[in-house]
């Protein structure tokens, strides 16, 4: 165990690590489970968008942690599918907002569907016990993230 705050002790480093490879095969897995028509970061950008309601191309670029040029070439390529559209910004007409378009959602959804179907059907193998630990360690990985 620790002695300080200031320590961490083989045991939470060992878990931290542990738990690092664990999301990111999750991760990895989930991205796979979407079988759409959208590479990962298209799919991505689509979720930030929704998420961000209307952002525009640089607060989108910022959210997805890469260059606005990067960020441009994705949107072309959402908006050639007729997944997303910009909007003019109705207090500045210079700026111009990422908006889903109606099939847009509706891949965003189908997308967030498969990848819940996929996590239903691993929950279902495990036993009633393991379930409502998984239950747990959701909490727990909510107030991980929460954290800052």
């Amino acid at each position: 165990m620790t002695t300080s705050t200031n320590q961490i002790s083989d045991l939470d480093l060992d878990v931290a690590a542990r738990l690092r490879t664990a999301v990111t095969r999750l991760h990895r897995r989930l991205r796979q489970e979407s079988h759409g028509i959208l590479t990962p970061s298209q799919g991505s950008a689509l979720a930030m968008i929704a998420r961000l309601e209307s952002p525009t191309l640089g607060a989108l670029a910022r959210a997805e942690q890469m260059q606005p040029p990067t960020m441009t070439r994705i949107i072309a390529g959402l908006e050639d599918l007729g997944l997303v559209k910009r909007e003019v910004d109705q207090t500045d007409r210079r700026v111009a907002r990422m908006a889903l378009t109606p099939k847009g959602a509706r891949e965003l959804d189908r997308m967030r569907n498969s990848k819940t179907a996929f996590i239903v059907g691993r929950l279902e193998s495990l036993s009633l016990k393991d379930r409502e630990q998984a239950e747990q360690l959701v909490r727990l990985l909510e107030t991980i993230e929460a954290t800052e």
